[in-house]
Protein backbone atom coordinates (compact mmCIF):
# COMPACT_ATOMS: atom_id res chain seq x y z
CA UNK A 1 0.00 0.00 0.00
CA UNK A 2 2.95 2.11 0.42
CA UNK A 3 4.63 1.90 -1.94
CA UNK A 4 2.65 0.13 -4.72
CA UNK A 5 2.07 3.38 -7.06
CA UNK A 6 -0.16 1.87 -9.44
CA UNK A 7 -2.44 0.52 -6.67
CA UNK A 8 -6.15 2.05 -6.16
CA UNK A 9 -4.59 2.43 -2.40
CA UNK A 10 -2.31 4.16 -2.77
CA UNK A 11 -3.73 6.39 -5.78
CA UNK A 12 -6.44 7.01 -3.23
CA UNK A 13 -4.47 7.90 -0.11
CA UNK A 14 -2.67 10.61 -2.52
CA UNK A 15 -5.53 12.29 -3.38
CA UNK A 16 -6.76 12.21 0.68
CA UNK A 17 -3.01 12.97 2.15
CA UNK A 18 -0.62 13.99 -0.85
CA UNK A 19 2.54 13.13 -2.34
CA UNK A 20 6.03 14.73 -1.27
CA UNK A 21 9.30 13.61 -2.73
CA UNK A 22 7.32 10.54 -4.84
CA UNK A 23 5.81 9.32 -1.26
CA UNK A 24 2.96 9.73 0.37
CA UNK A 25 2.03 12.11 2.98
CA UNK A 26 1.30 12.20 6.36
CA UNK A 27 -1.66 14.52 6.20
CA UNK A 28 -1.87 17.71 8.29
CA UNK A 29 -3.42 15.91 11.11
CA UNK A 30 -2.88 13.39 14.06
CA UNK A 31 -4.94 10.40 12.75
CA UNK A 32 -4.69 6.50 12.04
CA UNK A 33 -2.75 7.37 8.56
CA UNK A 34 0.39 9.59 10.54
CA UNK A 35 1.06 5.87 12.76
CA UNK A 36 1.02 4.07 9.67
CA UNK A 37 3.20 6.67 7.41
CA UNK A 38 5.47 6.89 9.67
CA UNK A 39 6.55 3.23 8.76
CA UNK A 40 8.75 5.07 6.07
CA UNK A 41 9.85 7.99 7.80
CA UNK A 42 12.76 8.33 10.15
CA UNK A 43 13.60 10.22 13.15
CA UNK A 44 16.24 13.57 12.53
CA UNK A 45 18.86 11.77 14.15
CA UNK A 46 18.99 8.82 11.18
CA UNK A 47 17.13 5.96 13.50
CA UNK A 48 14.81 3.92 12.51
CA UNK A 49 11.93 1.98 13.78
CA UNK A 50 11.56 -1.90 15.15
CA UNK A 51 9.18 -2.14 11.76
CA UNK A 52 11.73 -0.79 9.84
CA UNK A 53 14.87 -2.76 11.12
CA UNK A 54 12.70 -6.42 9.58
CA UNK A 55 12.26 -5.34 6.01
CA UNK A 56 14.38 -4.89 3.34
CA UNK A 57 14.74 -5.33 -0.27
CA UNK A 58 16.42 -3.59 -3.47
CA UNK A 59 15.68 -4.91 -7.02
CA UNK A 60 15.32 -1.42 -9.41
CA UNK A 61 15.73 0.94 -6.40
CA UNK A 62 13.28 2.78 -7.46
CA UNK A 63 11.58 3.06 -4.23
CA UNK A 64 14.20 2.75 -2.11
CA UNK A 65 16.30 6.20 -0.61
CA UNK A 66 19.78 6.34 -1.07
CA UNK A 67 20.57 7.86 2.47
CA UNK A 68 17.47 7.52 4.05
CA UNK A 69 16.58 3.48 4.41
CA UNK A 70 18.59 0.58 5.53
CA UNK A 71 19.58 -1.14 2.14
CA UNK A 72 23.30 -1.12 2.44
CA UNK A 73 24.09 -2.30 6.02
CA UNK A 74 23.38 -2.27 8.91
CA UNK A 75 22.30 1.23 9.35
CA UNK A 76 21.25 4.11 6.43
CA UNK A 77 24.38 5.73 4.83
CA UNK A 78 22.80 9.08 6.27
CA UNK A 79 23.86 7.60 9.25
CA UNK A 80 27.00 6.00 8.23
CA UNK A 81 28.26 8.88 6.29
CA UNK A 82 26.04 11.91 8.22
CA UNK A 83 28.87 14.08 6.61
CA UNK A 84 28.37 13.66 3.23
CA UNK A 85 24.93 13.62 3.99
CA UNK A 86 24.81 17.18 5.53
CA UNK A 87 26.76 18.40 2.74
CA UNK A 88 24.84 16.83 -0.25
CA UNK A 89 21.96 18.90 -2.04
CA UNK A 90 20.18 16.12 -2.68
CA UNK A 91 19.16 14.27 0.31
CA UNK A 92 15.72 12.74 -1.11
CA UNK A 93 17.25 10.83 -4.10
CA UNK A 94 16.64 6.93 -4.45
CA UNK A 95 18.96 3.94 -5.18
CA UNK A 96 18.00 3.85 -8.73
CA UNK A 97 19.12 7.55 -9.41
CA UNK A 98 22.41 7.14 -8.71
CA UNK A 99 23.14 3.32 -9.62
CA UNK A 100 21.46 4.05 -12.86
CA UNK A 101 24.46 6.57 -14.25
CA UNK A 102 27.79 5.66 -15.12
CA UNK A 103 29.81 6.02 -11.95
CA UNK A 104 31.23 8.53 -13.46
CA UNK A 105 28.46 11.17 -13.48
CA UNK A 106 27.66 10.24 -10.13
CA UNK A 107 28.91 13.65 -8.88
CA UNK A 108 26.24 15.28 -10.91
CA UNK A 109 23.51 13.02 -8.43
CA UNK A 110 25.21 13.93 -5.37
CA UNK A 111 25.44 17.53 -6.22
CA UNK A 112 27.13 19.10 -2.80
CA UNK A 113 26.79 22.14 -1.75
CA UNK A 114 30.48 22.47 -1.28
CA UNK A 115 33.99 21.32 -2.80
CA UNK A 116 34.63 18.78 -0.35
CA UNK A 117 37.70 18.90 2.39
CA UNK A 118 40.22 16.03 2.18
CA UNK A 119 39.00 13.79 5.06
CA UNK A 120 35.33 14.05 3.19
CA UNK A 121 36.79 13.09 -0.26
CA UNK A 122 37.52 10.18 1.89
CA UNK A 123 34.27 9.59 2.95
CA UNK A 124 32.80 9.91 -0.86
CA UNK A 125 35.68 6.98 -1.74
CA UNK A 126 34.59 4.69 1.16
CA UNK A 127 30.63 5.47 -0.04
CA UNK A 128 31.93 4.21 -4.01
CA UNK A 129 33.35 1.88 -2.81
CA UNK A 130 30.48 0.14 -0.95
CA UNK A 131 28.65 0.72 -4.21
CA UNK A 132 31.00 -1.53 -6.48
CA UNK A 133 29.17 -5.01 -5.49
CA UNK A 134 25.82 -3.15 -5.77
CA UNK A 135 23.97 -4.62 -9.03
CA UNK A 136 20.31 -3.83 -9.58
CA UNK A 137 17.73 -5.57 -11.18
CA UNK A 138 15.14 -3.15 -13.44
CA UNK A 139 12.70 -5.57 -14.16
CA UNK A 140 11.45 -5.81 -10.93
CA UNK A 141 9.92 -2.94 -8.65
CA UNK A 142 11.53 -2.59 -5.27
CA UNK A 143 9.19 -4.13 -2.37
CA UNK A 144 9.20 -4.77 1.17
CA UNK A 145 10.20 -8.25 2.57
CA UNK A 146 9.38 -9.51 6.38
CA UNK A 147 13.24 -10.80 7.12
CA UNK A 148 12.09 -12.76 10.01
CA UNK A 149 9.70 -15.06 7.86
CA UNK A 150 10.43 -14.12 4.58
CA UNK A 151 7.99 -17.20 2.82
CA UNK A 152 5.14 -16.10 4.68
CA UNK A 153 5.38 -12.89 4.99
CA UNK A 154 4.36 -10.35 7.31
CA UNK A 155 1.13 -11.50 9.70
CA UNK A 156 -0.06 -9.19 12.48
CA UNK A 157 0.36 -12.22 15.22
CA UNK A 158 4.28 -12.46 13.86
CA UNK A 159 4.96 -9.04 13.75
CA UNK A 160 3.27 -8.80 17.68
CA UNK A 161 4.95 -11.91 18.67
CA UNK A 162 8.37 -10.16 17.71
CA UNK A 163 7.38 -7.31 20.08
CA UNK A 164 6.56 -8.97 23.12
CA UNK A 165 9.69 -11.66 22.70
CA UNK A 166 11.59 -8.10 23.57
CA UNK A 167 9.73 -6.85 26.41
CA UNK A 168 9.14 -8.84 29.07
CA UNK A 169 5.65 -9.47 30.02
CA UNK A 170 5.20 -8.21 33.33
CA UNK A 171 6.95 -4.92 32.21
CA UNK A 172 4.40 -3.90 29.66
CA UNK A 173 1.45 -5.15 31.62
CA UNK A 174 2.59 -2.75 34.10
CA UNK A 175 3.75 0.02 31.45
CA UNK A 176 -0.06 -0.72 29.94
CA UNK A 177 -2.20 0.26 33.48
CA UNK A 178 -0.15 2.85 34.73
CA UNK A 179 -0.31 5.02 31.60
CA UNK A 180 -4.25 4.28 31.41
CA UNK A 181 -4.49 4.90 34.99
CA UNK A 182 -5.59 1.25 36.02
CA UNK A 183 -2.97 0.70 38.83
CA UNK A 184 -3.84 0.19 42.56
CA UNK A 185 -3.55 3.69 43.87
CA UNK A 186 -5.28 5.22 46.72
CA UNK A 187 -7.66 7.44 44.57
CA UNK A 188 -8.73 4.83 41.92
CA UNK A 189 -9.18 2.52 45.22
CA UNK A 190 -11.90 5.45 46.51
CA UNK A 191 -13.46 5.44 43.31
CA UNK A 192 -14.03 1.92 42.68
CA UNK A 193 -15.71 1.94 46.72
CA UNK A 194 -12.76 -0.39 47.72
CA UNK A 195 -11.27 2.10 50.34
CA UNK A 196 -13.19 5.14 51.86
CA UNK A 197 -12.97 8.83 51.21
CA UNK A 198 -11.09 9.60 54.18
CA UNK A 199 -7.98 7.15 53.24
CA UNK A 200 -6.90 9.13 49.85
CA UNK A 201 -3.31 10.08 51.84
CA UNK A 202 -0.51 8.99 50.16
CA UNK A 203 1.26 5.30 51.50
CA UNK A 204 4.47 7.73 51.91
CA UNK A 205 2.85 9.93 54.32
CA UNK A 206 3.20 13.13 52.69
CA UNK A 207 -0.45 13.75 52.98
CA UNK A 208 -1.22 14.53 49.32
CA UNK A 209 -3.62 12.26 47.69
CA UNK A 210 -2.06 8.59 45.92
CA UNK A 211 -2.59 9.40 41.81
CA UNK A 212 -0.48 7.54 39.82
CA UNK A 213 0.92 11.08 38.73
CA UNK A 214 1.80 11.84 42.32
CA UNK A 215 2.89 8.56 43.20
CA UNK A 216 5.39 8.02 40.31
CA UNK A 217 6.45 12.15 39.71
CA UNK A 218 5.10 14.32 42.25
CA UNK A 219 5.83 12.50 45.60
CA UNK A 220 8.53 13.38 47.44
CA UNK A 221 9.89 9.97 48.30
CA UNK A 222 9.22 8.09 45.27
CA UNK A 223 9.62 11.04 42.51
CA UNK A 224 12.63 11.47 43.59
CA UNK A 225 13.96 8.30 42.61
CA UNK A 226 14.37 9.31 39.14
CA UNK A 227 17.20 11.20 39.43
CA UNK A 228 19.26 8.17 41.07
CA UNK A 229 17.57 6.27 37.74
CA UNK A 230 19.52 8.66 35.18
CA UNK A 231 22.71 8.79 37.02
CA UNK A 232 22.44 4.68 37.40
CA UNK A 233 21.62 4.54 33.17
CA UNK A 234 23.72 7.16 32.49
CA UNK A 235 21.23 9.35 30.71
CA UNK A 236 19.93 13.17 31.18
CA UNK A 237 16.45 14.84 30.92
CA UNK A 238 14.13 17.24 32.31
CA UNK A 239 10.78 16.00 34.40
CA UNK A 240 7.87 15.68 32.85
CA UNK A 241 4.65 16.84 34.52
CA UNK A 242 2.48 14.09 33.59
CA UNK A 243 2.94 10.55 33.17
CA UNK A 244 2.70 10.21 29.34
CA UNK A 245 5.44 12.66 28.84
CA UNK A 246 7.46 11.23 31.42
CA UNK A 247 7.30 7.58 29.65
CA UNK A 248 8.48 8.57 25.96
CA UNK A 249 11.36 10.79 27.44
CA UNK A 250 12.78 7.83 29.16
CA UNK A 251 11.84 4.94 26.50
CA UNK A 252 13.55 7.38 23.64
CA UNK A 253 16.59 8.33 25.62
CA UNK A 254 17.49 4.33 27.04
CA UNK A 255 16.45 3.58 23.53
CA UNK A 256 13.79 1.38 24.42
CA UNK A 257 11.03 2.39 21.94
CA UNK A 258 10.24 -1.08 21.66
CA UNK A 259 8.11 -0.79 24.87
CA UNK A 260 5.81 1.85 23.53
CA UNK A 261 5.06 -0.14 20.10
CA UNK A 262 3.91 -2.96 22.15
CA UNK A 263 1.78 -0.38 23.93
CA UNK A 264 0.46 0.82 20.95
CA UNK A 265 -0.35 -2.40 19.14
CA UNK A 266 -2.86 -2.96 22.59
Amino acid sequence: MLVDRGGLWYRVLVVRYGELGGRLGAGEFHCWWSEVSRLRVRDGDGGSGWFEDQVRRVDDGADTSFWSDRWLGEVPLCVRLSRLFELTENKTMYVADLLSVDSERWGEVWRWRRRLWQWEEGLLEECRALLLDVSLNPNVVDSWVWLPDPSSGYIVRGAYSLLVSQVPLKVSVFAWRLLRDRLSTRTNLISRRVLSPDMSSCVAGCGHPESAQHLFLLCDTFGSLWHLVRDWIGCYGVDADNIFDHFLQFTHLTGGGVLLDVLLCN
